[in-house]
């Protein structure tokens, strides 16, 4: 893929960038903080002209890409939008600029960490955090779509369906179709929510941020906190639906239209399995009411980070280790993604099943398709990869200053996108108590999440290749 051919596809992403800060100039008005809008009008100029310019100039032209010259675009693209989405927030004056940056990575990332709570900031930049979050997992979404699905086309962990077909030469050939199916799916289900928080009480602002923050699992809402007091159990249970439907694989939800089978699906089970587990760690910790501990479980593998009414410590490692599983895979949620770890627990159940009968041949299935050995490897390779960012993240921010139980966790929360839990695992711990140099240091981290580390680190040693 040449220049030009990768730079209009990622002058169509400034563009829709663009016109969601140009949205979100609106909505300041409408909120009575006008002036704030010139500063989200700036940043609809700084990356709209751009790539209207651009889209112009390269009008007509055919845009083919390999799966890695893909992933390739997707490490420009998340390296480059989110630095547009940092203008509103420093222009405001609430954020210095490298903080302004880590709020805006940690926004597109859907990672959800935040420096200062809603309370202290207008509700235009509260808005504005849950907007990118928003466009975010939509982003997230088509990354499946268009590049996890080439990359893992010999691999059962995504579902075959029609909604994620691309041809091998091309990642692109289906790519406007799946952006027109993936986005009705993802606005309809972000309305179904908002109207259902407003039926639960909540007001069209507050019910718009949460059901943004929840079907993207970036976790904003727009108050600090619990959410069983200010929401009830009415609305706590709504958000927790839609965190599920987030961390839930988006094609499920088109094949279900039109064949109901194919809501047996594992990751379901899996999902379900993982939530189950973690309740119990939750209910041992603290024996009393299941039902919360439930709810706090998917938040937490949800990667959404929200919790009923207490913090998480009761139970942090548990906390941790569920969040860098993540949900489904095709989904906004971060993470290995369960499917991964399904398939190496099958792996796991056929070498027992060799080590019982040497001569017997157990092969490896996964939704009814076989999975070759080098599939197999990729997985592996795939949470050595996401173990040794993790490892090495850790050592980092400990070099940079914090303590290697708060850098740990630091690392955990930004590599599976979990922003929130965070601040959920220890007392009165936030990432302001992180150094600047330590939140610098966590950008690359959020993003190489996002991108789900292989393929980042595929990108990068692409990139040095060509060099």
């Amino acid at each position: 893929m040449g220049t030009s051919a990768l730079l209009r596809p990622l002058a169509g992403l400034w563009s829709l960038f663009g016109a969601l800060a140009l949205l979100a100039a609106l909505f300041s008005f409408s909120l009575g903080e006008g002036h704030l809008a010139g500063l989200f009008l700036a940043s609809a100029m700084l990356a709209g002209v751009p790539g209207l310019m651009i889209l112009t100039a390269t009008r007509g032209m055919a845009v083919t890409a390999s799966a890695v010259d893909a992933v390739l675009l997707a490490l420009v693209a998340w390296s480059t939008t989110p630095a547009f989405a940092a203008l509103p927030f420093y222009l405001s004056g609430y954020f210095t600029q490298g903080d302004a940056f880590f709020e805006a990575y940690s926004a597109v990332t859907t990672t959800g960490a935040i420096l200062l709570p809603a309370e202290e900031l207008p509700r235009s930049l509260v808005l504005w955090r849950a907007l990118l979050s928003w466009m975010g997992g939509y982003a997230t979404l088509m990354l499946a779509a268009a590049i996890f699905a080439a990359l893992d086309k010999d691999l059962p962990a995504i579902r075959r369906s029609s909604l994620l077909t691309i041809r091998p030469d091309n990642v692109f050939s289906h790519l406007r179709l799946a952006a027109q199916r993936i986005g009705l799916l993802y606005f309809v289900i972000t309305a179904a929510a908002g109207i259902a928080l407003m039926f639960a009480g909540q007001e069209l602002f507050s019910a718009s941020v949460l059901a943004m923050g929840a079907i993207s699992t970036g976790g904003y809402a727009p108050f600090s906190g619990s959410l069983l007091e200010p929401l009830g159990v009415t609305g706590t249970t709504f958000v927790a639906l839609t965190c599920l439907v987030g961390a839930l694989n988006i094609s499920l939800f088109w094949d279900a239209l039109r064949d109901k089978t194919a809501l047996v699906d594992p990751d379901l089970s899996g999902l379900a399995a993982l939530v189950g587990g973690v309740a119990v760690l939750f209910y041992i910790s603290e024996p009393e009411n299941p039902l919360r501990h439930a709810t706090d479980a998917l938040f937490v593998i949800s990667t959404a980070g929200y919790s009923t009414v207490s913090q998480l410590s009761a139970a942090p490692l548990a906390a941790v280790f569920a969040a860098l599983i993540g949900g489904a895979a095709a989904s906004t949620t971060g993470g290995v993604k369960i499917s991964r770890i399904l398939m190496l627990w099958k792996r796991m159940g056929t070498e027992l099943a060799v080590l019982a009968d040497p001569s017997s041949v157990a092969p490896v299935k996964f939704r009814d398709r076989a999975a070759p050995d080098r599939s197999l490897l990729s997985v592996w390779s795939y949470v050595l990869a996401f173990a040794a960012v993790l490892g090495f993240g850790a050592i980092v921010l400990t070099i940079a200053g914090a303590a290697f139980e708060q850098a740990f966790g630091a690392v955990a929360a930004a590599l599976a996108n979990a922003g929130p839990l965070f601040q959920s695992l220890a007392p009165e711990q936030s990432w302001t108590d992180l150094s600047a140099a330590a939140r610098t240091w966590l950008i690359p981290v959020m993003i190489l999440g996002r991108l789900e580390v292989l393929a980042a680190l595929t990108a990068i040693g692409a990139l040095l290749m060509r060099r």
